[in-house]
């Protein structure tokens, strides 16, 4: 008995509405891994700008210590990510700091914290630290 045969249009058809149907199914899968708090953060960050005196598209040579102290986490996080930018030294083997952000973070906590350490420019600090982290691991 011989098995009856679909006009091509009708593959065609069908196969274009399955294709349809997994590009919709797919659409939904593998959303977002971070929670809503943490969206908003990372938002807040991407929108923020380095703390400090902006001079030629930078503000590594002047922010200091005053300047740390009335940025937001998120501008402070901004002005670290920026000094290591500047200041990491680019060689053709690698352009990672050996100081971590969140070590970076600390140290400008911990040093700008005294009412006396306002002028203290936070690229001379980063500079030093970076020079001996390598000590600390």
């Amino acid at each position: 008995m011989p098995v009856p045969r679909e006009h091509p249009a009708a593959v065609w058809a069908r196969g274009l509405a399955l294709a349809l149907v997994g590009a919709v199914l797919l659409t939904g899968c593998g959303g977002d891994d971070k929670d809503p708090p943490a969206q908003a953060a990372a938002s807040q960050k991407e929108k923020a700008e380095s703390v400090g005196r902006r001079s030629a598209g930078s503000v590594v040579q002047f922010a200091d210590c005053d300047d740390w102290r009335r940025g937001s986490r998120a501008e402070r996080e901004v002005t670290v990510v920026e000094l290591r930018d500047q200041l990491t030294i680019q060689s053709a083997r690698s352009s990672v700091s050996p100081l971590p952000d969140d070590r970076a973070y600390e140290i400008f906590q911990k040093a700008c914290k005294p009412d006396f350490a306002g002028s203290l420019r936070l690229y001379k600090l980063y500079a030093r630290a970076q020079g001996f982290a390598p000590l600390n691991e």
